[in-house]
């Protein structure tokens, strides 16, 4: 895997604030690209982190990232933190790996054309739109509550509209405002 996710899939995946994944590229952890795109490592990193629910320095966070980096470079499938605490790899890197696949082979079924609501992505033999299942979700309804309105959406179908939803907002002025 490349250099190739951005800030806002980086946080859908590993279930971090977007603002956690801005701030260490604003500190510097992952260089100056413009705009950032992260690697397998630096995902791994985040969602170490996430899973860890401690809010470390600038510095420590710097040298988990390399640790983390450096140790699936180097194919390890652990990391030692100081002499008291590790972090195992192995199930992070299964976890993201299957992870990222299937939402790659769940985002490949879903359907753009210019003929259904203007290209938004929705749902197969539908005119569902993924985002509007996803902030559905996000907003509070139950996947129950979904699949009640909506049979054909599978359980599958809505956690990963919620991931799709946070990973790919809604750019741009919301429609009907004036300016």
């Amino acid at each position: 895997m490349t250099d190739v996710l951005t800030t806002a899939e980086v946080a859908a995946f590993t279930g971090l604030d977007e603002r956690a994944v801005r701030k260490d590229v604003e500190h510097g952890i992952f260089g100056s690209a413009s705009p950032p795109r992260f690697g397998f490592a630096a995902v791994v990193y985040f969602r170490a982190l996430s899973l860890l629910g401690l809010h470390l320095g600038t510095q420590d966070r710097r040298r988990i990232y390399q640790l983390i980096a450096d140790a699936l470079a180097a194919k390890k499938s652990t990391v030692e933190i100081g002499t008291v605490a590790e972090i195992r790899l192995a199930p992070l890197r299964k976890e993201i790996e299957e992870r990222l696949a299937q939402f790659a082979t769940w985002k490949r079924k879903l359907v753009t054309s210019d003929e259904i609501l203007g290209g938004e992505p929705v749902f197969p033999k539908s005119r569902l739109a993924v985002r509007h299942v996803g902030g559905m979700l996000l907003r509070g309804a139950s996947p129950e509550e979904i699949r009640e309105d909506y049979p054909y959406v599978t359980e599958q179908d809505s956690e990963f509209a919620r991931l799709y939803a946070l990973a790919y907002p809604r750019v741009g002025r919301p429609r009907g405002e004036a300016g």
